[in-house]
């Protein structure tokens, strides 16, 4: 796989400008396409009560304050990857909910860069279920920043990869491979314990999928990691241990009721984790 077309989220939060930065260098080191879409998002609307012809001046002004709002992000978008030096990026505004509008771009492009949720920041433009939707409804990969400290992923040096040998992890491992190629460490964890690991692994835990990758090119460590927590919780604990700045896993999740439902490693990384991860379902 190769990274041929970036999708960045565009909105009004204090996280937008790192999230572009990080988009447009990455679109910079691997010779992509960078695609800033702003959705509008949705304004709360007065109750029924309100008089036909009011109710639908109210969203004419709505819609066009929305619209104005997405264009100026976009603007701003403009400008900072034409100061970054991209030489090949679009604009997009997508009119509704941040969510389908993201998930449905996503499907046309190789990487979707997005922010965990900033719970100080709440928007119109945005909402708290945006990158889960895009994960789970979108097919491709997603990159999920954090919203707090210092971090670098352009590129990656030392990348931790969380491995089950489950179908979405195999996803995630070759959605990751321009990633891995150029790291200068990739170490492949195995937290599941001796006796709860199936034949899915083969003979050695991990010794298949650190071979395929071996033949990708990727100079890659494989290792069992005793686990006394959560598989979320010990793949953060083991991010810091070895300093790594990239994590790289299965996102994982199911339908109940026609929601969505992420699984607890996922939930775990998307919420909390303080160094980007690479995910794909």
């Amino acid at each position: 796989m190769s990274l041929r077309s970036i999708l960045v989220h565009l909105d009004s939060s204090r996280h937008a400008q790192a999230r572009v930065d990080t988009a447009a260098a990455l679109a910079l080191q691997y010779d992509a396409h960078l695609i800033g879409l702003a959705p509008t998002g949705w304004m709360v609307m007065p109750a029924e009560s309100v008089a036909a012809a009011a109710l639908a001046m109210y969203e004419e002004t709505a819609l066009r304050l929305l619209r104005e709002a997405a264009q100026a992000r976009i603007d701003d978008f403009r400008q900072q990857v034409q100061r970054l030096g991209v030489p090949s990026y679009e604009t997009r505004m997508a009119v509704g909910y941040a969510g389908e509008a993201m998930a449905l771009a996503a499907r046309y492009c190789d990487l979707t860069v997005v922010t965990q949720n900033d719970p100080d920041e709440v928007r119109a433009e945005q909402s708290p279920q945006m990158a889960q939707d895009v994960l789970l409804q979108s097919g491709r990969p997603l990159l999920v920043l954090p919203y707090a400290g210092e971090w670098t992923i352009a590129p990656p040096r030392r990348v931790l990869v969380g491995w089950n040998a489950s179908r979405e992890a195999a996803r995630a491992m070759h959605d990751a491979l321009p990633f891995l190629r150029k790291a200068s460490n990739v170490q492949v964890a195995v937290f599941e314990t001796p006796e709860d690991v199936g034949m899915a692994h083969g003979d050695v835990p991990g010794a298949d999928i650190g071979l395929w990758l071996a033949r990708h090119g990727v100079k890659v460590d494989v290792k069992h990691v005793p686990a006394k927590v959560a598989a979320g919780e010990a793949l953060l604990s083991h991010a810091f241990d070895i300093n790594a700045d990239l994590i790289v896993t299965g996102g994982y999740g199911h339908s109940r009721f026609r929601e969505s439902i992420l699984g607890g490693v996922t939930r775990t990384l998307m919420r909390s984790s303080p160094v980007p991860v690479l995910m794909s379902h």
